[in-house]
């Protein structure tokens, strides 16, 4: 029996199975009988109806499976054993189908799914079976805990799952603690802490001694410290708790009670009601030692010699018994941490004395100071801060630079603020040193370009001083353009960024306080010199630098070589690594005059609209100020700039990587930075020569075709044609327009036309004038011949921009002004050619026979032109004629000459590489709409078979 295969098992039991649906089907007429006995009696003796004989209830009771689930349920269960998923899957999904709300089946589905892997199928399984019994609470449960624990889908998703399985939970049993618990769980993760707390005071409510879960509602209060009702909630159940137990005894059988009373007490001091708090300080820290009888020290808060080391300022105190309790139960059992909270407040009230008494057992050089730094930071960090606003600069000195020490990575909230302590002890290089390290861990910090603004322009450095404010005012305005709020106070400080820094600290991890060194600032990075420091040390930081760049450069050479090989995986690292090099040549502000670079620090993109600064900001003000005082040395560095070399590496060089970059940005479809990059080489006064104004400007228009931009195209090519006839740029004005997809508009447009006729009429009064003078001084009856020399490339422009623009009459003249210049031109001809036939072909054409008569015989002169100077290939001519007879509707012609370009189409080519393949394709496209227009759509569709390539 044991090795009877599956299709014999179905076999054997087939009769079993329609057995027990016999026997179910009449299980179920039985009761479906007694129940409507029991309806019908109920209905006589209430004189009402019911709903099923269960009144109100609830609803009924779900039907046993009927014989045949059942058995089919009991196969799923036997494959399931056996490890045969797929069968078990497959008998499932049939109970399903014939019954879909079959709670066994469902939760049967979700474990197979479980077993095979399907996280989240499992999850929607077991969901379905959870609302079949919605008032079965630990089928809800068991959803949100697997929904949490299900670590393959996504984090979201699952939150919000769970979060709806606790909802349901609740609905069935409101007062269920694990459900409320796990659904405030859920909230704080989401973010949703007004709901968390909403759900963890419901709670306390019925269980106001359970330190847990304040402990949970004070971790919710703390991230949603923004809110101060929620603040003042976390209080109220600290104060509850502490209400209820302390008529218990001491709180020593607490563990970890000292923390939270640090927690409370940061919450009391939030409300700025310092000297309340510190009553309920020292108050709860006397209950903690076993001393809550001595409740005289309550109204004795004007210091805190209550926990004094010493009993010499308590021996003063009329009610203070010494032998009452032991002299440690004082000072020494009071926590660090709360000591240093006292030391704050106290501060804050401004007494500095008795906070200076908490600060002598704060020894700076001590490993137990570095543990509390470690263990409480943002104690430390309000400590020092407050030693700080009171000018104790040597003690939050040491403070902050234990926080630099323990650091793994520079944070620029404590570099800021150390500066602020070297500028308070008068050592103004180190606070240098400072600023300068907290603007590099943090390119938008605008507290630290102000400190270090001030600082230079007291020691003098004007210069840098008002480089750094225009970079401030900068970063203020991006700022409060994303913030949508209007412009931000130009005070030295920023509280918004304090309390972020202060956040960051709070969290005590050193991920939370990183700054991705690759994030774009509205400011670019460049090299900062320390203006205060000795010659030597300038002169090893120059040295540095130096080798810095020069291997920088060399890493840039070597990846763009490998790049052209082939390697393009690299054009990332190589990106990087000319960004580095463009921003250090962009930041020397002698590589550009005054206005250039001020104008560059503060330009605004596109997308901050220009905002009137209040003129009486603090920031305003020494910019005004600075610019003042710099006025007269302008253009001071624009001397000294024209060795040929910088850092090692030639102009040229540079040039080049400028450019390479720009490219690259506008591949990337970065059209702002990539102009903005052009924009820099352009201003740069070591770029000025003609052949480096052209490099740029044809990398620029390299960057416009990247990006799309016909406007910009364009214009440089406007730029390029400035300066007098030149044929090269008449035909890069054709090809820029050509080669970016934009509408014909931008070629044909006003001031396009404008600009271009505004040459030629130039030219043409520069001729007449010249005539004119050879006439009037030559003898009388002697004849005068003057020799035009204007650019045919021109002429053929502005005929072709009109030609384009339909004005065929106006083409066709200049056309003819340029066949009177170089009248065996092929490319003339056929340009006149297609004019007069396209002129002919208008419905307001007078004499059209002649037209189209006289653009024939033009093109008859291009066809003819023979092997000549500038005669174009046959296959081309033979197409052309055939494309001018077919746009006269003449078809079998135009037929017979596009099978002769591809004759000597082949006869011109000796092999396949050198076929010119757009021939062939273009006579396809022409046979095919010839075939269309005549109706032979066999033809055209024989045709499109053949050459079609997919």
């Amino acid at each position: 029996m044991a090795s009877m295969t599956h299709d014999d098992n179905s076999d054997a039991d087939s009769d079993l199975e329609e057995l027990r649906g016999d026997i179910a089907k009449f299980d179920e007429s039985v009761r479906e009988f007694l129940a409507s006995h029991e309806s019908s009696r109920d209905t006589h003796a209430y004189d009402r109806p019911t709903r099923g004989g269960r009144g109100s209830r609830g609803p009924r009771k779900a039907a046993k499976p009927r014989g045949d689930i059942t058995a089919r349920l009991s196969r799923v269960n036997q494959a399931f054993l056996a490890g045969e998923y797929n069968r078990a899957l497959e008998l499932v999904s049939e109970v399903i189908r014939i019954n879909a709300e079959t709670f066994q089946a469902w939760t049967a589905l979700a474990a197979i799914f479980r077993e095979q892997g399907e996280l989240d199928r499992a999850l929607a399984a077991m969901m379905y079976a959870a609302h079949l019994r919605p008032k079965d609470i630990g089928g809800w449960m068991s959803c949100a805990s697997y929904a949490l624990d299900n670590v393959g889908g996504s984090e979201e998703a699952n939150l919000k799952t769970a979060r709806l399985c606790f909802s349901a939970a609740l609905r069935a049993d409101p007062h269920n603690v694990e459900a409320r618990l796990g659904k405030a769980s859920v909230c704080h993760e989401q973010g949703h802490y007004a709901q968390a707390i909403l759900e963890y005071n419901y709670i306390l409510r019925q269980r106001p001694v359970d330190l847990d879960i304040v402990r949970k509602l004070a971790e919710t209060c703390v991230d949603n410290k923004d809110n101060p009702p929620a603040t003042a909630s976390a209080k109220m159940a600290y104060r509850r708790f502490f209400d209820h137990v302390i008529p218990d005894g001491p709180g020593d059988r607490f563990e970890g009670l000292w923390y939270d009373i640090g927690i409370y007490i940061d919450f009391c001091a939030s409300s700025g009601s310092y000297r309340e708090t510190i009553k309920e300080l020292k108050a709860l820290a006397r209950w903690m030692v076993g001393r809550a009888a001595e409740a005289y020290w309550d109204e004795l808060q004007d210091d805190d010699r209550e926990w004094d080391i010493d009993s010499k300022r308590r021996r003063q105190i009329v009610d203070f018994t010494e032998s009452l309790f032991s002299p440690s139960l004082y000072g020494e059992l009071l926590p660090l941490d709360l000591r240093m909270r006292l030391a704050i407040l106290r501060l804050r009230l401004l007494e500095k004395n008795e906070a200076m008494i908490h600060l002598q057992l704060l020894d700076p050089s001590a490993q137990a100071t570095r543990d509390f730094v470690a263990e409480f930071p943002t104690v430390a960090y309000d400590l020092a801060e407050e030693l700080l606003k009171n000018s104790v600069s040597d003690i939050a000195t040491h403070i902050f630079e234990t926080f630099r020490e323990t650091s793994d990575t520079p944070d620029p909230t404590i570099l800021l603020q150390l500066g602020r302590c070297y500028i308070l002890a008068g050592e103004q290089s180190k606070a240098e040193e400072c600023f300068l390290a907290a603007i590099d861990a943090d390119q938008d910090s605008i507290d630290a370009r102000i400190e270090l603004a001030n600082v230079y322009e007291q020691a003098k450095e004007g210069e840098e001083a008002l480089i750094l404010t225009a970079e401030a005012m900068a970063l203020q305005d991006a700022q409060s353009h994303q913030a949508g709020h209007g412009r931000m106070e130009t005070a030295g400080r920023s509280s918004s960024h304090q309390e972020q820094s202060r956040r960051r600290i709070s969290q005590n991890d050193q991920s939370a306080t990183k700054v991705d060194p690759n994030k774009q600032s509205r400011v670019p990075r460049r090299y900062r010199p320390k203006r205060l420091a000795g010659a030597d040390a300038l002169r090893q930081d120059e040295q540095t630098r130096a080798i810095k760049l020069s291997k920088q450069y060399d890493i840039v050479r070597d990846l763009k070589l490998r790049i052209s090989q082939g390697q393009l995986d690299l054009i990332g690292e190589w990106m990087n690594a000319s960004r580095d090099l463009v921003d250090d040549f962009r930041s020397l502000k002698r590589f550009y005059s005054w206005d250039k670079y001020l104008h560059f620090l503060r330009k605004k993109p596109t997308s901050i609209p220009m905002t009137s600064r209040a003129p009486d900001s603090e920031l305003s003000k020494m910019y005004e100020r600075l610019t003042r005082s710099l006025a007269p040395q302008a253009d001071s560095g624009m001397t000294g700039t024209q060795q040929g070399m910088h850092q090692g590496i030639s102009f040229d060089n540079w040039l080049n990587i400028f450019l390479d970059y720009a490219i690259g940005l506008a591949e990337n479809q970065q059209r702002e930075e990539a102009y903005q990059v052009c924009e820099a080489a352009k201003d740069s006064v070591v770029f000025r020569a003609s052949n480096h104004e052209f490099l740029i400007y044809i990398a620029w228009s390299v960057c416009a075709i990247y990006t799309n931009d016909e406007e910009r195209c364009v214009a440089i090519a406007r730029y390029l044609m400035r300066d007098g006839v030149m044929s090269d740029a008449n035909r890069m004005f054709a090809l820029l327009s050509r080669l970016c997809q934009s509408p014909v508009s931008w070629y044909t447009s006003g001031p396009a036309q404008k600009f271009i006729l505004r040459q030629i009429r130039s030219i043409d009064n520069s001729y007449e004038g010249l005539f004119s003078t050879k006439f009037d001084s030559s003898e009388a009856g002697e004849p005068t011949f003057l020799k035009i020399d204007m650019d045919v490339c021109l002429l053929m422009l502005y005929g072709h921009i009109l030609f384009t623009s339909t004005s065929y009459t106006y083409a066709i003249s200049y056309f003819l002004r340029a066949r009177s210049l170089d009248p065996t031109n092929p490319m003339i001809n056929l340009s006149l050619g297609l004019a007069y036939v396209h002129y002919g072909l208008k419905r307001q054409s007078t004499n059209r026979q002649y037209l189209l008569l006289q653009g024939q015989a033009f093109i008859s002169q291009y066809f003819e032109a023979g092997e000549g100077p500038g005669a174009r290939p046959l296959p081309e001519r033979y197409y052309n004629t055939g494309r001018l007879f077919q746009l006269l509707g003449l078809s079998q012609l135009a037929s017979n000459l596009y099978c002769k370009a591809i004759a000597a189409n082949d006869v011109e080519s000796n092999d396949v590489e050198s076929r010119n393949t757009d021939i062939d394709t273009l006579v396809a496209i022409n046979n095919f709409m010839s075939y269309l227009a005549v109706g032979n759509k066999s033809a055209a569709f024989s045709l499109l078979k053949r050459k079609l390539v997919l």
